[in-house]
């Protein structure tokens, strides 16, 4: 495994024993995740962005997102109809296994694993995923809940969202073929640096299992349907897309990804059952971790 994946996991360990002996809480997950959203992800999306060159097919990775996260939530629903679930819990349920962890789990793991070629593929795949989770899942979330926030709220995240402005300024250079000038390249590469042990640090502070033995089966067959229903989905992707290489690799690693911590966000907002989308979200980041050995391996065998 290499180094940095050695480093997220060890910080990862350190993050969840600190949460659940109880020295840290909920508060400090959401402080420290507001820093790295807010600070050093930018940071990282200019960095890493200004080094690599798009090729042609580029669009492809947001469009693959797409293809992952939509086609897997239509999938799952007739099965939350069979379960007879209750509204707010069917939608926490769909919510959960719609969205994909890219930037505490993705982006760390895809930097560590591929370089800065393989943080910016992952990047533009997550472009698709973000805008399908602040429109389509964020409906999602608000016709199935008890709580109706306001209509322009999902378009206010995105377009107050320091990435999201981050993205739209490397696109913009990119397109007339320029680069960040050096002196901040070098102000903002400290501050990239730290996004991967920060979004671990955040992981673990993020695990709660409170609510596991209320939720085991159910909470079970989401993390199978997120995860392994993603990888499924990603393999599908690829194919269709006929993407190779990096990008093959990227696309099927990240659709089997984690859930992700703004599910937890968006029930809570939306009047889901939180319970059952915080114990998706932990299981599946812990699985997630306890398969980082792996993913060498599995990167490598992609590639191919």
């Amino acid at each position: 495994m290499p180094p940095a994946l050695q480093a997220f996991l060890i910080l990862f360990v350190v993050g969840a024993s600190l949460r659940l002996s109880g020295l840290l809480g909920k508060p400090y997950a959401e402080r420290l995740g507001l820093f790295v959203f807010s600070i050093t992800l930018p940071a990282t999306i200019l960095v890493s962005l200004d080094r690599v060159t798009f090729a042609l097919t580029a669009w492809k990775l947001p469009l693959a997102a797409c293809l992952v996260s939509l086609p897997l939530v239509l999938l799952s629903w007739p099965l939350a109809r069979v379960l007879h679930l209750a509204r707010p819990t069917q939608g926490g349920w769909l919510l959960a296994i719609g969205c994909i962890n890219s930037v505490y789990f993705a982006y760390p793991v895809a930097l560590a694993t591929f370089g800065d070629e393989g943080l910016a593929q992952a990047i533009l795949f997550d472009l698709g995923q973000t805008a399908l989770t602040l429109t389509a899942l964020y409906a999602l979330a608000v016709w199935h809940g008890t709580a109706a926030p306001s209509a322009r709220s999902a378009l206010t995240r995105l377009f107050t969202s320091p990435p999201f402005w981050a993205l739209t300024i490397m696109l913009a250079l990119k397109a007339t073929e320029l680069h960040l000038p050096s002196w901040l390249h070098t102000i903002l590469t400290p501050v990239h640096l730290m996004t991967t042990p920060l979004a671990s640090l955040v992981l673990g502070l993020s695990i709660s299992f409170a609510a596991l033995r209320r939720t085991w089966q159910l909470t079970c067959l989401g993390v199978a349907m997120r995860m392994l229903g993603g990888l499924s989905l990603g393999v599908a992707a690829a194919w269709l897309l006929n993407l190779t290489g990096i990008e093959r690799a990227v696309v099927i690693l990240i659709a089997g990804m984690p859930s992700a911590v703004t599910a937890v966000i968006f029930a809570t907002e939306t009047g889901l059952d939180e319970d059952l989308v915080a114990s998706i979200v932990a299981l599946s980041i812990c699985l997630g971790v306890a398969l980082l050995p792996l993913l060498p391996s599995l990167a490598t065998a992609l590639l191919g």
